[in-house]
């Protein structure tokens, strides 16, 4: 059987029109909250034609190219519902500075990244956490000035709202002592005042202005890049957190129109006023069939990180008294898009960690309804994305607001190791709060914010379900009475991801007049011990009739 699906696969993955298919011998989950069945099957023209006996099957598919599984599992095809594809394809040609012991260690892997780039070109890596380093201090330009002296050299912490950079970027930028923090970003300075290094938040644009911008062939290059390392994962759809603006998303039309992406990509566009307002023009663009890409949402910033303590909170960081964290897009401004989304049926997605970011984006959604109560279609399931510290009063109003908590559960897993530090006891009893979002009646969807961490949804689903690391700590499960079961996991990467994208009639489920988007994997992570969840392998990814990644092995 394995040699079988061996020989069939090269034919399966050529472009073109997709085959009729008739996929047999496996173990089938039709949906999340539907018990597994040993049935067959049939895709037709890009959706999934018939599901059910295998000697039905084979009658109605009678002309379809069998694909022998010999045992897998199939399930809707997984869907990461907050994942930056730019970012994740870019991280692919920088430097991968994610593990790395000290600033120092991370300065050496920035070194030997320029070994292979043009003289001249800026030096880019991504990935570092000072929180792993010894001491947790922040590094300082003259780490990078070290080993990459006069040459341009910055690198994004591994959640993406801090920026190491060293002295000739800073040169660049002409950022020095008497440089002013912009609103909702801050310099970190040395005790003399001069900048250290780092920026966070709306600070780092004060660099990127001064990076040499990317060509279109660059942008095609790490979309594509980013798109072939999720199908690899087994992802059949990523919903696109990268805020992009006119030329991101041209990139993403030119690879629709040419069928050269691999998976489905529902894109957002950045929440800034012109940006929108040129989008809000052209209406919105919601793909289906062989048109994989849909553009309907935008995104805006409510606050940081938490690593770097721009996440907005409530009450001083517990490890940094006099800090509360930036509000990145300011309240009266987030409660304006908020209204202009709703006006013009579109969606809104709003990056919330900390609990006065998340309460300031239930306040915008909420005076948006009571303006705005009936909502034009596609303008009436807002998303938080992240939902990651909520004070405890806040858990009860997304429900009746429709809101969606769109949760990263590799990010609790991440973090344990210095939230409660950050956050103290009183305010860790609501952060990552799984459990309490389901039982406050909250849809949630789940996702990875790659490249922040890993694009392999089974890494997600096993943190959902552990809430440990890879190593199987702590004992239990960090925070245990928030884990979610095996079925609320699987919701979140298929029928909660649909429900997120307004897709629910269309994926996230495996019946006849859906598209035929599988995950099919090589064992059960329904029924495998939860240490082996993370090391099932991917059989197959079949997305739209056809499959784009897959092995016989």
């Amino acid at each position: 059987m394995l040699a079988l699906l061996t020989l069939v696969l090269p034919a399966l993955l050529a472009s073109g029109p997709p085959p009729e298919l008739l996929l047999e011998d496996a173990t089938v989950y039709v949906a999340a909250d539907a018990p597994p069945a040993r049935v067959s099957v049939l895709l037709s023209k890009g959706r999934i034609a018939f599901v059910g006996d295998p000697a039905e099957a084979r009658r109605r598919g009678s002309g379809a190219q069998r694909v022998p599984l010999a045992g897998r599992f199939v399930f809707p095809g997984w869907t990461d519902a907050h994942l930056h594809l730019l970012g994740l394809g870019k991280s692919l040609e920088t430097a991968a500075l994610r593990g790395s012991k000290s600033a120092a260690d991370a300065a050496e892997r920035m070194q030997r990244a320029a070994a292979g780039l043009p003289p001249g070109a800026w030096v880019e890596g991504r990935g570092w956490d000072q929180n792993l380093w010894p001491g947790a201090a922040f590094p300082d330009a003259r780490d990078l000035d070290a080993v990459l002296p006069g040459r341009p050299a910055l690198a994004r912490r591994v959640d993406g709202h801090a920026l190491w950079v060293n002295g000739a970027v800073l040169a660049a930028a002409h950022i020095g002592a008497a440089t002013p923090d912009p609103p909702g970003g801050r310099i970190l300075r040395r005790a003399d005042g001069s900048p250290s290094g780092v920026l966070v938040d709306n600070a780092m644009a004060l660099v990127t202005a001064a990076v040499p911008p990317s060509s279109p062939a660059d942008r095609e290059r790490w979309l594509l890049a980013g798109a072939a390392a999720c199908a690899k994962a087994g992802l059949t759809e990523i919903q696109d957190a990268s805020a992009y603006d006119a030329d991101g998303i041209a990139a993403l039309d030119r690879l629709a129109a040419r069928d050269a992406l691999p998976i489905r990509v529902y894109a957002t566009v950045s929440s800034e006023p012109s940006i929108r307002a040129a989008f809000f023009a052209k209406g919105v663009r919601i793909g289906g069939g062989r048109d994989f890409l849909t553009v309907r949402a935008l995104k805006a910033y409510a606050d940081g990180a938490l690593g770097s303590r721009g996440a907005a909170l409530l009450e001083d960081y517990a490890d940094e008294p006099g800090v509360r964290g930036l509000d990145v897009t300011p309240p009266d401004v987030l409660a304006e898009a908020a209204l202009d989304a709703r006006r013009h049926g579109w969606q809104l997605w709003v990056h919330a960690i900390g609990d006065r970011g998340n309460r300031n984006a239930l306040d915008a959604y909420g005076k948006a309804a009571a303006a705005l109560p009936d909502a034009p279609p596609g303008g009436e399931r807002p998303r938080i994305e992240h939902a990651q510290v909520i004070a405890p009063s806040d858990f009860a109003r997304f429900a009746p607001a429709g809101v969606i908590a769109s949760i990263q559960p590799t990010h609790a897993t991440s973090d344990m190791g210095w939230a409660l530090a950050r956050l103290g006891p009183e305010r860790l009893r609501g952060a990552y709060a799984w459990r309490t979002l389901v039982e406050a009646g909250v849809r949630l969807a789940g996702g990875s914010d790659a490249p922040v961490e890993s694009e392999r949804p089974l890494l997600g689903f096993y943190a959902a379900i552990t809430r440990q690391d890879l190593a199987g700590s702590p004992p239990g499960g960090w925070e245990p009475s928030q884990r979610l079961s095996r079925r609320e996991a699987l919701a979140l990467f298929t029928s909660g991801a649909a429900w997120a994208a307004f897709e629910e009639k269309s994926r996230g489920r495996i019946a006849p007049g859906f598209e035929a988007d599988l995950t099919v994997l090589a064992e059960d992570p329904m029924a495998v011990a939860e240490g082996r969840i993370p090391d099932v392998p991917i059989a197959l990814t079949v997305v739209g009739g056809r499959i784009v990644a897959g092995t016989a092995r």
